[in-house]
């Protein structure tokens, strides 16, 4: 029963970004949008000369391209580097999303040339050499982008140098067949987009100190699917030395790594699954179009890039040896289940038995139908808890195990807006979704597919979470002046809450894993 169970809790987690796209309204902004080219903004890297534009603080480079174009033989093959070009490249524009349905987070996309990537530097740098930020976005691996996001806010402190690379993703990003694995040492397992974001990492090596970033400090900082990827990268050999940190946002590692099959597609396509040629031949909309729902495409362990996964490798002692910040929002799944409302209590309580079966009622005991305003919020609680927060503990120990350091906070105020949602407002506008799945986002990112802008106060809340990453980023300890001391997670169970001001402000609980039923969800059997 206990393998059954870990089993549905793994599909939850994997699964949670996919949701998020499927319930969202589509969001797409250019970040380039009202910027202009900076005097002095013109620099030269390893494949040329580019011109970036200028912002609020900020000089901005995007549309980098950082490995050569996935197309024809590249096509299910492992990155490679960029070729140099002539001129000057104008990096005032992003690059086009890797393609993917439209979603919450895009217009769509059938472009397969899409390996780019986004510099966000200071005009007022602090110092010669600055902390990179590589962040990772979400999108479930089967969509997103990093044109919804942007690294303003650490750049405009003049502390740090931000990067958001796109990356592979759907069945472009996760595919394997017999022709891919015998071209190829990673071509079994097929995790092409978490090769791409070693690329952009070696990229980031190769060429930062030309945007005042020191190679020898890059933190890693990963929300969803790009946090289950910051897991992968914690555990891969061929990523060593390309990072120096990592912050796992919203993703509990060490889940989701059933390979898919994919070789069911080539007979879908009218191709033999040893046939390269054939497989690269078909057109991109058909292979967007050939797959939909929830885990079909995620990388997986077993090959060179990742023998095993992260928790085994934190258990083996192969886990790169960095300091961690993990966390999770109060309300997770929430969002998710947003398309649910109005929910009957019997049609909530019928959900609980099918997915839990004999183990509904001690569910049921914890989280009554009754327990929210409307049924969705246990359903929600339960599937957060269950596929986010305890799993997130379970990898914070095994973790500081392994002798990394370990920060754990939680995002907890419940003011601050989510993603957009089936409609505008869907659910009604009285209905408070808490904080859900994407809510720190804003405050760190930009995320531009929110409901609305923050306020003051969340801003502020924002500017404090800013402030935390970037002194993690230079020392590997979180420290702000005025804010309790953010502790290891250790033996105490120590976590950070952050929430306004208004709401309670910073402040160390240790009553994160009772209030989200650790005992239950980690101890079951």
């Amino acid at each position: 029963m206990r393998s059954e169970m870990k089993r549905r809790i793994a599909t939850v987690a994997s699964v949670a970004a996919v949701a998020a796209l499927l319930l969202s309204g589509c969001a797409t902004a250019d970040p380039a949008q009202g910027s202009k080219p900076a005097a002095g903004a013109t620099i030269k890297i390893e494949q040329g000369s580019l011109t970036g534009a200028a912002a609020t603080g900020t000089i901005e480079y995007l549309g980098i391209p950082y490995a050569k174009p996935p197309v024809g033989d590249l096509r299910w093959h492992e990155p490679e580097a960029p070729e140099p070009w002539a001129g000057v490249l104008d990096a005032t524009k992003p690059g086009p999303d890797c393609p993917q349905t439209v979603n919450g987070d895009s217009d769509g996309s059938l472009s397969e040339n899409c390996l780019y990537l986004n510099v966000y530097s200071p005009d007022k740098p602090k110092n010669k050499k600055l902390p990179v930020v590589v962040f990772l976005h979400g999108g479930g691996y089967t969509g997103g982008t990093p044109n919804i996001y942007d690294g303003r806010n650490f750049a405009a402190t003049g502390d740090a140098v931000a990067v958001i690379p796109a990356y592979r993703v759907g069945l472009f990003g996760f595919f394997a067949s017999p022709a891919t694995a015998a071209e190829s040492e990673f071509g079994a397992q097929g995790n092409w987009g978490m090769l791409d974001q070693q690329q952009a990492l070696r990229w980031v090596q190769d060429n930062i100190n030309a945007f005042g970033g020191d190679p020898d400090n890059v933190t890693i900082v990963g929300e969803s699917a790009g946090g289950g990827s910051v897991c992968f990268q914690l555990a891969s050999p061929t990523a060593k030395g390309l990072f120096d940190k990592a912050v796992i946002q919203s993703m509990a590692c060490g889940l989701g790594d059933t390979p898919a099959d994919t070789t069911a597609y080539a007979a879908q396509w009218g191709c033999a699954a040893d046939d390269a040629a054939c497989l690269r031949a078909v057109p991109a909309s058909t292979v967007v179009g050939s797959a939909s729902g929830f885990g079909f495409a995620q990388p997986v362990s077993g090959g060179p890039d990742q023998p095993v996964d992260v928790l085994a490798a934190a258990a083996a002692g192969t886990l790169a040896d960095v300091p961690l910040i993990v966390g999770v929002t109060r309300d997770e799944w929430i969002g998710f289940e947003s398309g649910s409302y109005p929910l009957a209590p019997a049609d909530y309580e019928a959900r609980i038995a099918g997915e839990f079966g004999p183990l509904a009622p001690k569910v049921l005991e914890r989280y009554p139908a009754d327990a929210g305003e409307d049924p969705i919020f246990p359903l929600g609680w339960v599937h957060g808890d269950a596929g986010f927060a305890c799993p997130t503990v379970v990898g914070a120990d095994t973790f500081a195990k392994a002798g990394n350091s370990v920060h754990f906070y939680e995002f907890a105020d419940r003011t601050v807006p989510g993603w957009r949602s089936l409609g505008d407002p869907f659910p009604p506008s009285t209905l408070e979704l808490g904080a859900t799945h994407t809510t720190e986002l804003q405050g760190l990112f930009n995320y531009t597919a929110a409901q609305r802008s923050l306020n003051d106060e969340q801003r502020a809340l924002g500017d404090q979470m800013v402030s935390l990453w970037l002194s993690f980023m230079k020392t590997g300890e979180p420290t702000l002046k005025g804010a309790p001391e953010w502790k290891e997670f250790g033996d105490k169970r120590q976590i950070l809450e952050l929430k306004t001001k208004s709401a309670g402000g910073l402040k160390m609980i240790t009553s994160f894993e009772k209030s989200h039923n650790c005992d239950l969800w980690n101890n079951l059997g």
